[in-house]
């Protein structure tokens, strides 16, 4: 992007030769906007708003130019895909740097996407999104999937930080079973002070002090879900990672109705002999 040098003892200010060679006109003080002795106010007048007008015109220009560079800076989201598994049986692997990762990003791992809302690492690292198939038959709880927040180096110390996502199953014959949420800390302070927590709309929030594993928690939600990993280094531990699971289950279906009806019959029937147990 180029940018616009400040003249000598002007503070950052544009430069007039820049901005006049915008607008057509000589940056040479011998020729400049103000006339010299013996001009006439009506000379005067005219010279000074034809110099205004191409100056307000420069600054348009300026203007226009500065937009398009800032538009064209922008960096639209983007969409990834999980690569098959080659070992430890059917699912998917994606894994991206910190540097990398913008709001707005997807990363689609089977039947589940996920979706970078707004981060805050601090450090730098890693995530690695994973999808494992544990069970392909029917009535399984048989996806497990999870994303690995790594810092590399490790966060040492006295530091803060958040990952916030959705996550949606985009088969909508499944919802969400369990969480469960784990982290590796070196405790070189105080014991249960460095914390790492994971929020989950309509489900629990999950603690880990010190790198212990939190669940797995059964919580039945449909999709989509948002989680929001917040976590807290007290100064001399060290966290180096952070994992996020879960798990989803088929959803039930509903009762057909020549099922139910023989249901109810069947109830009716038998509240009917219990009344008649109870009468003789």
């Amino acid at each position: 992007m180029s940018t616009l040098h400040g003249a000598p003892g002007g503070q950052g200010r544009p430069r007039f030769d820049v901005v006049a060679a915008a607008a057509g006109t000589s940056a040479q003080s011998n020729t400049g906007p103000f006339p010299g002795p013996g001009s006439t106010p009506e000379a005067l007048g005219k010279r000074l708003n034809s110099t205004i007008g191409k100056l307000l015109l420069a600054g348009a220009l300026l203007l226009g130019a500065t937009s398009q560079l800032s538009a064209g800076s922008a960096q639209a989201a983007n969409a990834y895909s999980c690569a098959p598994k080659t070992s430890g049986g059917p699912g998917g692997f994606f894994s991206i740097n910190f540097s990398a990762i913008l709001a707005g990003d997807t990363i689609t791992c089977g039947d589940k996407e996920f979706t970078v809302n707004s981060f805050n690492f601090g450090n730098p690292g890693s995530i690695d999104f994973e999808w494992v198939e544990i069970n392909p038959l029917p009535g399984f709880a048989d996806d497990l999937f999870s994303t690995n927040i790594n810092f590399a180096p490790s966060i040492v110390g006295a530091k803060s930080g958040f990952f916030d996502y959705n996550v949606k199953i985009l088969n909508p014959k499944y919802r969400f079973d369990s969480v469960q949420l784990d982290s590796t800390v070196a405790i070189n302070g105080t014991p249960g002070s460095t914390s790492v927590i994971k929020q989950v709309t309509a489900g629990p929030t999950l603690v880990s002090l010190d790198g212990g594993q939190v669940g797995p928690i059964p919580f039945q939600t449909p999709s989509p879900i948002t989680v929001r990993d917040t976590w807290n280094v007290v100064s001399k531990d060290v966290l180096t990672n952070i994992k996020d699971t879960l798990t989803q289950e088929e959803v039930p279906g509903p009762l057909p109705l020549l099922g139910a009806g023989l249901a109810f019959g069947w109830s009716r029937k038998l509240r009917k002999r219990l009344n008649l147990a109870r009468i003789s």
